[in-house]
């Protein structure tokens, strides 16, 4: 895909519906069993690490531990996922994930889980996401026809979010009366189900093996001939780098709030927002093509972040409540979009030789930013405060924005094509329009 091509028209809407395609009611019940266990993980881990020393960095360390994996072995699992069965590569990874969790449970049980140890397990379990997440994203592609890509990555991620508040607010009251081992232990049990689905599964396998041995040279001049790909590659960064920061530092919000006792409610909150991403995407996608959807979507995703910080630095008790739960929802929804619309935007667009190692690079330029921005700005707010964190990331997100707006435009020789409206706000009125009419009706979420 070219630049113009993205930024034209969009294609017609797919004409069978995502859930009735094979394999996919089963996959969004383990998805939505996936997505609660997975949420009362977080906040396990979340309250483990910061809670002794009150300090955002040790949350940021531990998902910087996650990372470094994926940094280290991620063309090399992109080549395996290439080559190997991607249903069989699910499995395995999927059974070494249960025991991991199984294994956290007992030691937060008998209270043996410290900083160091929580970093070596969030490790091992980055090491295992770099394996799991090229062959997920190829699996998707044997069961999902390219023109269904943005509806089913929208769709499982509404359905997680779902299930995310679920297990948000349910965690949040499991950590309070039975302490942080039983969520992880709910989160091992949650594994079942998708190690279920896999095995009955099995669908026909598209062939993505690479003709020759692909090095990180033959990736980035491959991504340079894919204008859209490498688009979306320095839009990952932007994301890992400034917008999961807010992801990071809950802990810290909630802890600003009430002392930390509310940490399920603000994950919840961020949730909520994304219930209604799948109709959002249909609608946008009706208007507007990935390319200025994820313009509009960086932009405003700033502007959120933006007046959090502001308003968290002049109000508390009741009004602060309200004004962060205000900004998370909508916080949410932005967040979950751009993943959605980045994945579908790498997904639609690589060869099939080079999928898995295309895929890894995109997991490791997310996974590699998201740490980097947290520790920087996470010290920032260890020595100033939550909210301070968040003005700074806000406006570097939109000054990144503007400027990669401007530097299409200038490279294209024309303002980008904005459907039907073609004004300057269109595709903001559409962002804005379409969370309103969803927080009335349908609900949603998705991930890399």
């Amino acid at each position: 895909m070219d630049i113009a091509e993205e930024s034209g028209s969009t294609p017609p809407a797919a004409t069978t519906p995502f859930r009735r395609l094979p394999f996919v009611r089963s996959l969004i019940a383990a998805e939505l069993c996936s997505a609660a266990g997975s949420t009362m993980a977080a906040i396990a881990i979340a309250f483990v690490s910061f809670n002794d020393s009150k300090s955002v960095i040790h949350t940021v360390l531990v998902s910087a531990a996650f990372s470094l994996p994926t940094a280290l072995l991620g063309t090399f699992a992109g080549r395996v996922a290439a080559r190997s069965g991607h249903t069989r590569l699910l499995l395995i990874c999927n059974f070494v994930k249960l025991a991991l969790y199984l294994v956290l449970a007992l030691l937060a049980f008998v209270d043996a889980l410290p900083i160091p140890l929580l970093l070596v397990a969030s490790a091992v379990l980055g090491a295992v996401a770099a394996f799991d997440y090229p062959a997920w994203l190829q699996f998707e592609r044997d069961i999902v026809p390219a023109d269904h890509l943005d509806q089913a990555n929208a769709s499982l991620s509404a359905y997680a979010s779902g299930a995310t508040v679920i297990g948000g607010i349910v965690g949040g009251v499991i950590l309070g009366v039975v302490g942080p081992w039983a969520l992880l232990l709910l989160n091992a049990v949650s594994y079942v189900g998708f190690i279920v689905v896999l095995h009955r599964a099995r669908p026909p396998e598209r062939d993505t093996q690479p003709s020759e041995r692909v090095g990180i040279g033959a990736i980035l001049r491959y991504v340079r001939g894919k204008p859209a790909i490498a688009i979306a590659f320095v839009q990952t960064a932007l994301l890992g780098l400034f917008v999961a920061l807010v992801t990071q530092l809950l802990p810290a919000v909630a802890h600003g709030l009430s002392g930390g006792t509310n940490l399920g409610i603000v994950t919840a909150a961020v949730a909520v927002g994304a219930i209604g991403l799948a109709t959002v995407v249909s609608r946008l996608r009706a208007r507007f093509s990935r390319l200025e959807i994820l313009y509009g979507t960086f932009l405003i995703a700033g502007v959120v972040m933006i007046v959090l910080g502001g308003f968290g630095d002049v109000l508390v008790g009741a009004p602060l409540w309200f004004v962060v739960l205000l900004a998370l929802v909508p916080f949410g929804l932005l967040f979950s979009l751009a993943q959605a619309v980045l994945t579908a935007v790498v997904q639609t667009r690589v060869d099939p030789a080079m999928e898995g190692s295309v895929f890894a690079v995109y997991a490791i330029i997310y996974t590699v930013a998201a740490p980097i921005g947290g520790i920087l700005l996470g010290r920032f707010a260890d020595h100033h405060d939550v909210w301070g964190s968040l003005k700074v990331a806000g406006t570097m997100v939109l000054i990144a924005s503007i400027t990669l707006v401007v530097r299409q435009r200038r490279t294209s020789g024309e303002q980008p094509h904005l459907g039907q409206q073609n004004t300057r706000f269109g595709l903001l009125d559409g962002l804005l329009r379409g969370h309103l009419l969803n927080l009335n009706h349908d609900r949603h979420r998705e991930i890399s």
